[in-house]
């Protein structure tokens, strides 16, 4: 009966032993089972943040370059109204100038060289002239013999308009100090480059 007893006590730690190898191994297993799965959550995790961060990176680009163009767009527009404020002022003290000009006797010999350029320009002895009401008789005395002087309320600044036949050409202040704003925008270093 020792020997039976002996035997059944192997047979227990033979049993105890190999019940202890599987619940080690069982263990073991589950161990990486679980950091397997740790390690899948942690690459989503990981991989979800970066997607998250790269939006919010985008998102965020996206939005400052909105804010920057609209502020471009206000900055141009505000730089175009203050361009535009200071040429009138530029203008209109040039319109003044003219003004004081035509006020001026010496205004009657610009009106006769004005007549004898417009003349030359239309290849002409005579032709009909436009000025403005105020400027009718000035330019009446400074005309030559077979020329007629009509009155045009759309010259404001003054100077001469001429027609020969359909052939017209345009001397006027108006016209001159029109031409010069283009000019004056691109030569008078007011540009808007943003």
């Amino acid at each position: 009966m020792i020997e039976e007893n002996e035997r059944a006590a192997k047979f227990m730690q033979a049993i105890q032993r190999d019940g202890e190898k599987r619940r080690t191994a069982i263990i073991q297993a589950i161990d990486e089972e679980i950091a397997a799965e740790l390690e899948k959550v942690k690459t989503a995790a990981a991989a979800k943040a970066r997607q998250m961060g790269d939006y919010e990176k985008v998102r965020l680009q996206e939005e400052t370059n909105r804010k920057l163009s609209h502020s471009v767009v206000e900055t141009g527009a505000e730089l175009a109204a203050r361009r535009s404020e200071i040429s009138q002022k530029v203008f209109d003290a040039c319109e003044e100038k003219l003004a004081a000009f035509t006020a001026k006797p010496e205004y009657a010999d610009y009106l006769k060289k004005s007549a004898e350029a417009l003349l030359q320009l239309l290849h002409a002895d005579k032709a009909e002239f436009y000025a403005r009401p105020q400027d009718v008789e000035a330019a009446k005395a400074v005309l030559p013999a077979g020329c007629e002087v009509t009155a045009d309320a759309t010259i404001r600044l003054g100077g001469l308009r001429a027609k020969s036949g359909a052939v017209e050409a345009d001397d006027t202040l108006d016209m001159k100090l029109e031409a010069q704003k283009d000019w004056f925008l691109q030569n008078s270093g007011m540009s808007i480059a943003l």
